[in-house]
């Protein structure tokens, strides 16, 4: 999935462009709108490398100033066993932070399953102190609802 950029002048997405025959290699890469300034984001290793080859980068989403992603990736390898949920186990999963530069990496989690599609948020633009589900609005709630994951990180 592409994501803008908070400014409109990059548009970032995963792809296996830089090896076509792996369909299981995704990087990570940014692109000016017009399509000029391709370039990935060597996260793993350089072009060409085992580390590059083995990389699956996903998901990747900027933070509010541009110069950071979040995404899910495998690049801590297996951590889990896969007997725990048999048939959820997903080791790419895990969340890691990066500079557009490549340099900064961080892991944010630890586990063998999918941690989803992350996206910033501040802790201004959550409105989360207007929210309210009593009286007729919690009536109208269906279904069911899983707490997500919230990470705080300090870059």
């Amino acid at each position: 999935m592409p994501c803008w950029s908070p400014k409109g002048d990059l548009i970032g997405f995963s792809s296996n462009r830089h090896d076509p025959s792996n369909d299981a290699a995704f990087g990570a890469y940014v692109v000016r709108p017009d399509g000029s300034g391709l370039r990935r984001i060597e996260i793993a290793g350089p072009e060409g490398s085992e580390e590059a080859a083995r990389e699956r980068v996903n998901h990747v989403s900027f933070n509010k100033d541009g110069d950071w992603i979040v995404f899910t990736a495998n690049l801590g390898g297996i951590t889990a066993e896969p007997v725990a949920i048999p048939n959820q186990f997903q080791p790419y999963g895990d969340l890691y932070v990066v500079k557009l530069d490549g340099t900064g990496l961080r892991r944010l989690t630890w586990n063998g399953y999918e941690d989803g599609t992350p996206t910033w948020h501040t802790v201004d633009d959550l409105g989360l102190s207007g929210l309210s589900l009593n009286g007729q609005d919690g009536d109208k709630l269906e279904g069911q609802f899983e707490e997500p994951l919230w990470i705080t990180c300090d870059i």
